[in-house]
């Protein structure tokens, strides 16, 4: 029963972190970058300290929240201006 209380309980939470990270996702510049670094820090910390209550339901929701975080922290690490591509050869002429 208690585990049914537990659900009922992240499920939800699940779904608020999606809708934070999609908005988060959505920006765009630097205020993109920053923001996706912070909520990736935040979702790291949290997932980490769920996986710490080694409870099935707690292990899987951090493992979600970590790899949301890792995400989010590799949008934040995307370039603004991408005017130079390493894997096209511009030919000088």
């Amino acid at each position: 029963m208690a585990s049914y209380f537990r659900l009922l309980i992240l499920i939800p939470l699940l779904i608020i972190c999606y809708q934070i990270y999609r908005f988060t996702s959505s920006r765009t510049g630097v205020e993109k970058q920053s923001r996706c670094k912070s909520l990736g820090i935040g979702y790291m910390v949290i997932g980490i300290f769920a996986l710490v209550e080694r409870e099935p339901l707690f292990a899987f929701f951090g493992l979600i929240l970590i790899m949301s975080g890792l995400r989010l922290m590799a949008t934040s690490l995307d370039r603004i201006d991408k005017t130079v591509f390493i894997d096209r050869y511009n030919d000088e002429k």
